[in-house]
């Protein structure tokens, strides 16, 4: 790491949880010209643990975690997230909306993301231990689900655009596929997936169901697993316009920043 504790102030710390790991980013929006102003970091967990546990062990072992910073951006990695219109969102129904798609869980705690771009608002679910355990380390960041600057981040790509685009972000064990046209929102929706055939079927499904075009519309993939080029092959039976987004690891945190 390149931040110390008296440099610390400079920086914009980004951090995501998922359950393969912690990722960390850390941005000097003051670096000068030729400098890298990013660093970045994985947190091995384990696997065995909970996320809770799993923090602690990071709080123990990263010194620079207890740093004052900026700014701290925290994401969830949650497939239990859902969406509403901006119009409809009344703060005191959070809970109730939010359940009415997912079964109650006794020891989870409901958080929402306003997305100013899309008129839209994204509820998430995150365990109450760990929600306590964010707060009290990180007071003062900004808590969002993982899906939401993904969102944000399609919204301002598709600003120009002429056709529709439909945005895949790929892990492991699980798919989220985002579609726009000039900046509404079609689309959002997360799958458990954890090969190439399951992931051509929902990206083709979901490409059928809205009615995108195989020859002008565009498909946009975000894939951080080693099938990534046999999935982008077999696209390009159906669809004629695909691009990779370079270095994607990444790519949720540093759409924050940008």
């Amino acid at each position: 790491m390149q931040v110390t504790g008296s440099n610390s102030v400079q920086h914009i710390l980004s951090i995501r949880f998922s359950a393969d790991g912690f990722y960390f980013v850390l941005f000097n929006p003051k670096a000068k010209e030729g400098e890298d102003s990013y660093t970045y970091y994985i947190y091995k967990v384990n696997e065995s643990l909970s996320l809770t546990a799993n923090l602690k062990q990071a709080l123990t072992d990263l010194e620079w975690l207890s740093y004052s910073y900026q700014a701290v951006n925290l994401l969830i990695d949650t497939p239990r997230f859902t969406l509403m219109p901006l119009d409809l969102f009344e703060d005191e129904q959070t809970e109730t909306v939010f359940y009415h798609n997912f079964k109650h869980i006794d020891n989870e705690t409901v958080g929402y993301n306003i997305l100013q771009k899309s008129n839209a608002v994204v509820l998430f679910g995150i365990d109450k231990a760990f929600h306590s355990l964010l707060l009290e380390q990180f007071p003062n960041a900004q808590l969002q689900a993982q899906t939401t600057p993904l969102i944000e981040y399609l919204s301002t790509r598709n600003r120009q655009a002429r056709q529709r685009q439909m945005f895949c972000f790929i892990a492991s064990d699980r798919i989220t596929i985002t579609a726009m046209e000039r900046r509404n929102l079609l689309l959002c929706n997360s799958f458990e997936s954890n090969c190439t055939a399951d992931r051509l079927y929902y990206i083709l499904y979901c490409w059928k169901q809205l009615g995108f075009d195989q020859l002008t519309d565009e498909l946009l993939l975000a894939d951080n697993t080693p099938e990534a080029e046999g999935l982008k092959q077999e696209l390009s039976r159906y669809i004629q316009q695909i691009e990779s987004i370079a270095s994607p690891t990444y790519l949720d945190l540093e759409s924050i920043i940008l």
